[in-house]
């Protein structure tokens, strides 16, 4: 029998034609674990009675409570955990019975699977249809000779182990397994569209048009019909007529003055086909396209001939409701529309590739996408050092690492959001395989000549290609290309023990269970609803800071990867939760730092304690990235004390757009205060009615303080009872008066060597260190006390360094010092 296979095939498409015929055949499955692999040999794959367990498609099968309760390996962390509903690494088996639809009798019928990971191999009515081992690629059988057309059809799916590994980082948060997107049926005529892939030109509004057609040899009239239209109105744009004499067609279709697809204005297109015979319709699809131009100019990313900031982050394949690829487009537009709101325009997947679900959405709301496919080897580890580069593209794995690629950039190829593709995470500076690298370059550029391609996400090397680099920030000054700052940087909050009640999908709340079992441990579980948002505090200080600091000390850099906007169950490193909902920071006030239009100043962490009368000095800057940008703005500044304005001006200064460019010096003398009160400095910077703000936190003192009779501030001349109690220390103890120390306090910044016996003899010290003393600070892959503040980086082991659960209680010693817990 003829099961001609498909790669890749189309499956759950965003549109679909009213002509079109197509059957879904998600929903309940019949399932059963396979842990001695034994299905193959009793041939399950022939009897529905075998397969007695119920799961739902699409999903994956350990999200879904089949396995056991052990535990799985979170291997980056080196963390041991029963991350999803339940825990087995093997095979399974899927089983579904099926009618088809009685219109179809006649038809052409494919059966398509949207994805199985880790790979899959098929039978309908006890006869194997093919297999397919590669996790990104969807996948399709013509079943027309098998198919029973009056009765039920029974197909079964035996998923298992085979090439786990070019899953890359699906498997980052433990294994999982299953077909985690749908199933479906088409029917055709004898005719139909093989393969189909636009490519938008926006500098000459052309639509170059490709058609793969199978079953037109034998046809003397086929045609197809082609109607391009702008969404959302649905306004006609192009409609033409295209002969189909041979299986490849070519056509290109004029699409005058094109509403251009960007960030900014994510224009898409609907391309409706129909191929025709004699007057009737064989084969009818829809797809969605945008037309955008991706360039470099010197140190610019450029899209449509505009520079662009971009400002990306990280993602991990973290999506706590399913444990694998999310195939709900509603969720995800929740969820890219909050990365938009946050100011991100780019997304980076760490060593994966996203579902074309994920892709629809980000065509919609304006997001370029990084796919990561490790054709050079992906990210992998468990060592402090990791264990980069599995699988490399040695001779067992270049053929299908390079089939995938190339596949996944066919399925893609429509997509205007899915134009950035990684061949490789952190390779440094080199590969030992530099000709595959070429050959993905070049094979990918002639698929889709918009796409921007890069040999790795961390490393620079001029003889390895690269339309731009991402590196560290340091690299800009001695690269020609635009620069984007690689994974910048891993701050983390505590895990987030109150929203526990939030996971009731397939992945469980592991990083808040350990962190509860290790404050019960040691006798802290009552403060850990204070520490979370504390640590969420500090962590959004740090980071306003740091990203902020980057993107004002390197004035030509084209962007920043933050790692990342959202946390990653075991690794809280987001601005937003694991959920896309709100941390600390809302979506305003995160564009301060990280708009397209930013006011920066270099204040640094030391210099926002101020007493009064000091001479504040501060130097602005602005990064202008909007669209169009500013001309002649204005930077106006205001001190506040309390909640009420105490100093401000005004700085006229010369722009320079796209670059971060000087905005003068602020020169201020700090107000009088009788107590310690929170400040702010606030700048503005614009023209017209467009204004872009940012604010930074000051506290002021009062220049002298009256202490109580009973503190002494030691090292002061004035205050000699400390020398004078050290006098009486050195007679023989039994001269010594009873407790000489008792009632004074003394506030000191240093722990000198007097100070032990006094405390011993009933002082009390106040140690008040500002230099010498520092947190404990275990460095982590070679990073400083720079990278990392407040902080760790991520949660990776020994898991109890920084200030991640800082508490400040009320106590007399802290006065009304502003500490706000």
């Amino acid at each position: 029998m003829n099961h001609a296979p498909l790669f890749p095939a189309r499956t759950n498409p965003v549109l679909t034609h009213p002509a079109e015929q197509r059957v879904r055949l998600d929903g309940a499955w019949q399932f059963r674990l396979d842990p001695e692999d034994r299905g193959l040999a009793d041939r399950w794959f022939e009897t529905p009675g075998a397969l007695g367990d119920r799961i739902e498609v699409p999903g994956c099968w350990q999200g879904q409570g089949f396995g056991h309760e052990g535990k799985d390996t979170v291997w980056d962390f080196r963390l041991e955990a029963r991350t999803f509903r339940a825990t087995y690494t093997g095979t399974g088996w899927y089983g579904k019975s099926f009618l088809i639809p009685q219109e179809w009798q006649e038809r052409r019928v494919w059966l398509s699977f949207g994805g199985a990971h880790p790979s899959a191999e098929v039978w309908l009515n006890g006869h194997r249809l093919g297999a397919n081992n590669l996790p990104f690629v969807p996948f399709g059988f013509e079943v027309t000779e098998g198919l029973r057309r009056e009765e039920e059809n029974w197909l079964v799916v035996r998923v298992h182990e085979e090439n786990r590994l070019l899953g890359l980082a699906f498997n980052w948060q433990g294994n999982w397994s299953g077909l985690y997107r749908g199933v479906e049926l088409v029917a055709t005529g004898p005719s139909f569209v093989r393969q189909v892939s636009f490519v938008p030109e926006a500098e000459t509004g052309s639509l170059r048009c490709r058609f793969s057609c199978g079953g037109v040899q034998a046809s003397r009239s086929a045609k197809l019909r082609i109607s391009v239209r702008a969404l959302p109105d649905l306004s006609p744009a192009a409609e033409e007529e295209v002969a189909v004499t041979e299986a490849t067609v070519e056509h290109v279709i004029s699409v005058p003055s094109p509403r251009l697809w960007s960030p900014d204005t994510p224009n898409l297109y609907r391309v409706d086909v129909v191929l025709e015979s004699q007057g009737a319709v064989m084969d009818a699809l829809s797809e969605r396209i945008g037309f955008v131009t991706l360039s470099t100019r010197g140190k610019h990313f450029l899209i449509n001939e505009e520079p662009y900031y971009l400002r990306g982050t990280g993602e991990f394949l973290s999506n706590p409701e399913t444990g694998c690829p999310d195939t709900n487009r509603d969720r995800w537009r929740k969820k890219l529309r909050a990365l938009r709101d946050y100011g991100y325009n780019y997304v980076r997947c760490q060593s994966f590739v996203p579902a074309p679900e994920y892709l629809d959405v980000a065509d919609e709301v304006g997001l370029l996408i990084q796919s990561e496919m490790g054709s050079l080897g992906a990210w992998g580890g468990n060592t402090q050092w990791h264990v980069y580069a599995w699988p490399q593209p040695s001779p067992e794995y270049h053929a299908a690492l390079l089939r995938q690629w190339n596949l996944v950039v066919e399925r893609d190829v429509d997509h205007p959001s899915a134009n950035l593709y990684c061949m490789s995470n952190e390779l440094g500076a080199q590969t030992d395989f530099p000709r595959t690298a070429w050959q993905c370059y070049h094979e990918t550029k002639a698929r889709k000549p918009t796409a921007m391609v890069i040999w790795t996400d961390g490393g620079y090397n001029a003889d390895l290609p690269g339309d731009f680099v991402n590196d560290d920030a340091s690299k800009d000054a001695s690269c020609d290309k635009p620069v984007v700052q690689h994974e910048f940087q891993w701050w983390s909050s505590f895990p987030d023990v109150c929203s526990r009640d939030k996971y009731q999908g397939a992945v469980r709340p592991y990083a808040a269970e350990m962190a509860q079992e290790a404050a019960e441990l040691h006798g802290l579980a009552h403060v850990l609803s204070q520490a979370v948002p504390n640590s969420q505090r500090l962590q959004f200080v740090e980071a306003k800071g740091k990203m902020e600091g980057c993107r004002r000390q390197n004035a030509t850099l084209a962007g920043i990867c933050h790692f990342n906007a959202m946390d990653a169950n075991p690794s809280p490193q987001g601005i937003i939760d694991e959920f896309y909902d709100l941390k600390y920071a809302d979506d305003e006030t995160w564009r301060q730092t990280n708009g397209d239009t930013v006011v920066l100043a270099s204040l640094g962490f030391n210099q926002r304690v101020c007493t009064e009368g000091d001479d504040l000095e501060c130097d602005l800057y602005t990064s202008d990235f909007s669209h169009p940008p500013m001309k002649h703005p204005l930077v106006q500044w205001e001190i506040t004390a309390g909640g009420e304005s105490c100093r401000s001006g005004e700085i006229p200064y010369s722009h320079k757009p796209y670059r971060t460019c000087p905005a003068g010096t602020l020169h201020a003398r700090t107000p009088a205060v009788a107590s310690p009160v929170p400040a702010a400095l606030r700048v503005r910077v614009g023209e017209g009615d467009r204004w872009f703000d940012n604010q930074w936190c000051l506290w002021l003192f009062p220049r002298d303080v009256a202490m109580p009779a009973d503190v002494v501030v030691d090292g002061e001349p004035r205050h000699t009872w400390l020398a004078e109690w050290q006098d009486l220390s050195r007679l023989p103890s039994g001269d010594l008066p009873p407790g000489p120390a008792r009632g004074r306090v003394v506030l000191t910044e240093r722990l000198s060597d007097e100070m032990v016996p006094f405390m011993e003899n009933g002082g009390r010290v106040i140690l008040a260190a500002s230099e010498g003393l520092v947190r404990p600070f275990r460095p982590k892959f070679g990073f400083t006390l720079g990278h990392y503040f407040f902080t760790p980086p991520a949660n990776y082991p020994p898991y109890e360094d920084g200030h991640d659960g800082t508490l400040i209680t009320q106590h007399p010693m802290l006065g009304d010092f502003p500490h706000e817990g």
